[in-house]
């Protein structure tokens, strides 16, 4: 995270330095793309960080027993090695089809839907979202906003940390 955070302030200074050599409000809207993406970014990741902190805590660690190649081969556990009841009879195999539709036909209920959205709806995240709307705004009505460079450089965290996250995965 730090070699991240590392990155990303790098990539601050270099487009700060940048924008000083370009028109005003190009230099602007770079500056205020780059903050905005790289606020939301961080926010993203320490959101997501902390559900997963959560729910390994709560011991939602998944069974490692099976290796990819049979999870993708076999994702119904069809050809375990578990022995087969021969004794099961047909009322048991619909008992347990209509067991599996209701459960699927049941869908998601609002809890298991918010459980699943708390990372969407963590407070530094939105208030980074905040920040890139406000941030967007103040740029239009005070006609500094070029929208080419806001975009192209609300794209460059994400490319920043692509590649650092793929650099620390080869080390």
């Amino acid at each position: 995270m730090k070699r991240l955070l590392l990155f990303l302030f790098s990539g601050f200074m270099f487009v700060l330095s940048a924008s000083l050599l370009l028109d005003k409000s190009m230099g602007y809207s770079i500056v205020m793309g780059y903050l905005s993406s790289s606020i939301v970014l961080l926010a993203s990741m320490k959101s997501y960080r902390s559900v997963v902190d959560k729910s390994l805590k709560q011991g939602a660690i998944p069974d490692d027993s099976r290796d990819v190649i049979d999870e993708v081969e076999d994702p119904y556990h069809l050809f375990d090695e578990q022995p087969i009841d021969e004794e099961r009879g047909e009322e048991d195999l619909v008992e347990v089809v209509k067991e599996e539709r209701a459960r699927l036909k049941g869908g998601r209920g609002f809890v298991e839907s918010i459980k699943d959205a708390r990372s969407s709806l963590a407070p530094y995240r939105l208030l980074g979202y905040a920040l890139m709307i406000v941030g967007f705004v103040y740029l239009a009505r005070n006609n500094l906003l070029d929208v080419i460079p806001y975009i192209i450089s609300l794209s460059i965290p994400i490319l920043i940390v692509v590649f650092g996250l793929v650099w620390a995965k080869e080390d």
